[in-house]
């Protein structure tokens, strides 16, 4: 029989997701973190708004506002509003950074990169623009020139995390794995709670084969004991080393942590279709898929198949014709109908 593997991929946002949580926003001498804009009043804006009224050449208001702006996705309100405050004050490698830092968000890689590049060269201690500049040299595939970028930052403070993780991103990415592990390490060495890391380096250990991999996903889990991805490639890593009892249980505790996950109920169908063969019981289970994602071809297929083999073959043919009519190019849904209908 042929099978629908699960290919299904959770990426992880790696970069943008270790600089976005502990960034600051840094206004002469007044901080507020990413994390208190959100929690600030939905009038935020137009507080600020007043003030610029009132103070129309204060560049710091327009980098706050810009900030605001950002936080509800109205980037071209943002962009003009950092705009705004460099043409008050040019001389600010942080008005410089926030330009760079908006643009990067909005995808505009080459502006955000000459912001960036300006904030740096005003002021070479700024270790947040550094970083944000490898991260995007990192997207141009500029990997020399961001790894200069990280370790100009780390000169300065050699304990940003941050620094010695997006090294190990740029060497993952170019093929150097023992260097990728031993940067990524040192990450965690530096910030023990950085998540991130630890999944980048259970996922390459997973990839050797290597059981550490487990290690790694389970101090994952330990930082976001409910994170649906850890529980997923933890649970991927056993089933492909014939774990399958284990690999199970670790679907189950998927599915206590977020019980509409879709992944879970489709990998654990998945295990009792290939595995145990117990075709009620997968059915069941990528029924559970289907309703949370109701075009989820694989599980509708799979579905199929595990009533092809308790020789229900019209519930079969229902689950092939439906997985053909969300994608009529699927050729296994078609084979099989082929199958039932010789």
């Amino acid at each position: 029989m042929k099978i629908a593997l699960n290919v299904s991929v959770i990426c992880i946002c790696i970069i943008v997701a270790t600089s976005c949580d502990d960034s600051t926003t840094q206004t002469n001498g007044t901080n507020k973190t990413l994390k208190e804009k959100r929690e600030a009043p939905q009038d935020y804006i137009e507080q600020l708004s007043d003030q610029i009224i009132e103070s129309p050449n204060n560049a710091n208001l327009y980098v706050k506002r810009a900030m605001a702006y950002t936080e509800r996705n109205l980037m071209e309100l943002a962009v003009k509003d950092a705009e705004r405050a460099l043409s008050i004050d040019s001389t600010a490698s942080y008005f410089h950074q926030v330009l760079g830092e908006v643009n990067f968000l909005k995808g505009d890689l080459r502006p955000a990169r000459l912001s960036l590049e300006k904030a740096a060269e005003i002021d070479p201690a700024n270790t947040d623009a550094l970083l944000k500049l490898a991260e995007v040299y990192f997207l141009l595939r500029r990997y020399d020139e961001a790894i200069i970028a990280v370790n100009d930052a780390l000169r300065r403070d050699d304990q940003l995390a941050q620094g010695y993780f997006i090294k190990g991103y740029i060497y993952k990415e170019t093929g150097d794995t023992i260097t990728s592990i031993s940067s990524f390490q040192t990450a965690v060495e530096v910030n023990p709670d950085l998540y991130e890391a630890y999944m980048e380096l259970g996922s390459l250990y997973a990839f050797q084969g290597d059981p550490l991999a487990l290690e790694y996903f389970n101090s994952a889990l330990e930082i976001r004991p409910k994170s649906a991805e850890a529980f997923y490639h933890k649970g991927m890593f056993l089933q492909a080393g014939s774990r399958i009892d284990q690999a199970r249980e670790t679907y189950f505790e998927m599915l206590r942590a977020d019980p509409n996950n879709v992944l879970a109920y489709y990998n654990l169908g998945y295990l009792y279709l290939t595995e145990y063969l117990a075709f009620d019981t997968a059915v069941a289970y990528f029924d559970s898929a289907v309703v949370v994602r109701p075009d989820y071809v694989e599980a509708i297929y799979n579905r199929g198949l595990a009533y092809e083999e308790q020789e229900l073959y019209g519930e079969a043919e229902t689950s092939y014709r439906e997985a053909l009519s969300i994608n009529p190019q699927y050729d296994l849904a078609a084979r099989g109908l082929s199958r039932l209908l010789e």
